[in-house]
């Protein structure tokens, strides 16, 4: 973790997460780190520093929490990481190639700071939740298929431009879709980032060009 630093005139001081906000940080942490079915909602107040009363104040149930958890996750990273990777100002094929060096570079930094490669946490949640937890999968499944649609414009764009020639853009996104999220249980089940290369060729394979990602330039993304 960086030291700290003292804040200069210029800087403006962070305020300091309020109850709600740290229940819904610890919720994706710790369920993402471990599993829903391991955390508690005692567990979740001890790591959010919040009174158990003042948990069911905002959430009804670890459901709620863990459906709002979710929503939040995307709102502040994932939807912030995709508007950057997938970012008009680049081409259709060289998103992609930033999708696959981003997804490497934070497994990489997953391994390091968490001590493992902890995949998808939608995934995870979703796979472990299907058939016990309706409104939780129902949440991953939405999410995910926000994920899927900005995989499926750039192949529309990318057929635009001529750069692919997709006979059927919605079934090859679903196709790539179930790759990305395969590579990267693959990745958490073998504790091994390298995994996400294997993903470059067959993506590449399936949409008939060849991928060249740079995994050496870190592709830095802001978080709301």
């Amino acid at each position: 973790m960086p030291s700290a630093k003292t804040k200069t005139r210029e800087q403006k001081a962070v305020p300091a997460p309020d109850s709600r906000t740290r229940l819904l940080e610890s919720m994706v942490d710790a369920i993402w780190e471990r599993s829903y079915g391991a955390v508690s909602v005692d567990a979740i107040c001890e790591r959010a520093d919040v009174r158990k009363g003042s948990f069911y104040h905002f959430f009804k149930s670890k459901t709620a929490l863990a459906v709002a958890a979710l929503e939040h996750l995307w709102e502040t990273q994932s939807r912030p990481a995709l508007n950057e990777i997938f970012s008009p100002t680049c081409p259709p094929l060289e998103r992609f190639e930033r999708m696959i060096a981003f997804w490497y570079q934070r497994s990489v930094e997953c391994q390091a700071e968490k001590g493992r490669v902890l995949g998808c946490p939608y995934f995870n949640i979703g796979a472990e939740t299907a058939s016990a937890e309706p409104e939780l999968a129902a949440k991953v499944r939405e999410v995910l298929a926000r994920y899927q649609a900005t995989l499926e414009s750039t192949l529309h764009e990318a057929n635009s431009r001529g750069e692919l020639d997709i006979a059927d853009p919605a079934a090859t996104a679903e196709s790539l879709f179930a790759l990305v999220e395969g590579c990267s249980t693959q990745a958490r089940i073998h504790n091994d980032p390298e995994r996400v290369h294997h993903f470059a060729d067959a993506f590449g394979r399936v949409i008939g060009a060849e991928l060249t990602p740079d995994y050496g330039t870190p592709i830095a993304v802001a978080h709301d």
